[in-house]
């Protein structure tokens, strides 16, 4: 198989509404295959039982991974009350099962309440995390128990979208880091069932992405081609810095240079062609008194690169 030409290589977003099966990584794979390049990621893993919005950087563009990777996210999450497995999911082992009556709704909504103003949870067992170089969940299919710690997380908004005996289905708006499997335990916990489990889940939207303008994975490379955003839209949250073609070269080369009058902070350094040249920061000394000064750095707020994604 002949190499694709310069005008074909893939290098982009794809949003791909992830159907029910397939892990995050199977997706990659299929879109790896596809793009024609080696280069292929996702930014935040959907487990193989959810749906939804999964985000896939392809070709140079997985440079732009640490810089999505922080979103919020929304999910629809069905909730089987009362139902606790080992995985916090119904495809798990049945840990214990609530025999007895549900609470009313009136119930539900004020221990969602309770749950959002928490700024700490327990990961599932069955979890990526790592504790001493061991994954949870390496370490959970083997049977040993890793006790893992509170991690803190953001719950912007947990909603109560509909109640039928013993599923609660429920909107959650949350932080980077939040398992919504850990919030089907804690609900059924708070509700005296003694956990609950996730019996569905789909992902609605990941920072400004929404679902809604996601597809199933492309057919060939060409519409892989025609489908993929463009580095520029995919960091669509980041503000935008235009710089004349000796300023972004010398960027991209690592030279620190006296910025626009902007605010601190993030930019997308756009070139004078209008393409995504690189990711910068604008640091201030007076907010930054500890950021390093090296010679030639320029007096007062200076812009500095993060992610150089063109030549210098």
């Amino acid at each position: 198989m002949s190499d694709p030409s310069p005008q074909s290589q893939a290098n982009g977003l794809l949003l791909v509404d992830k159907p029910k099966g397939p892990t995050s990584h199977d997706v990659v794979a299929m879109v790896r295959k596809l793009a024609k390049t080696k280069s292929c990621g996702h930014t935040g893993t959907l487990d193989p039982m959810a749906t939804g919005l999964l985000l896939v950087l392809v070709g140079p563009s997985t440079k732009l991974a640490p810089f999505m990777a922080e979103a919020d996210k929304s999910y629809l999450a069905e909730i089987r009350l009362g139902l606790l497995t080992d995985t916090l999911d119904v495809t798990g082992q049945t840990l214990s099962e609530w025999d007895g009556a549900y609470p009313p709704a009136g119930e539900v909504l004020a221990a969602l309440s309770a749950l959002e103003a928490l700024t700490e949870q327990v990961p599932p067992a069955f979890s990526a995390i790592k504790v001493s170089g061991v994954a949870a969940h390496k370490a959970a299919r083997a049977g040993r128990e890793i006790p893992l710690a509170p991690r803190p997380v953001t719950a912007r908004a947990l909603r109560l979208i509909a109640y039928e005996p013993p599923v609660a289905t429920v909107r959650a708006d949350v932080s980077k880091g939040y398992y919504v499997r850990s919030l089907a335990r804690d609900l059924g916990q708070a509700l005296g069932l003694g956990g609950g489990c996730l019996s569905g889940l789909r992902r609605l939207s990941a920072g400004p992405f929404e679902v809604s303008a996601a597809g199933p994975i492309p057919g060939s490379h060409g519409e892989l081609l025609a489908k993929l955003l463009s580095p520029r839209q995919a960091l669509c949250h980041l503000p935008e810095l235009p710089l004349s073609g000796p300023e972004v070269k010398a960027l991209c080369q690592g030279r620190k240079l006296a910025p626009p009058a902007r605010a601190a902070g993030t930019y997308k350094i756009i070139a004078p062609g209008g393409s995504l040249a690189a990711i910068g920061q604008i640091v201030d000394p007076a907010e930054s008194p500890h950021e390093r000064r090296q010679p030639g750095t320029p007096e007062g707020p200076f812009l500095r690169p993060l992610r150089v994604l063109a030549s210098g």
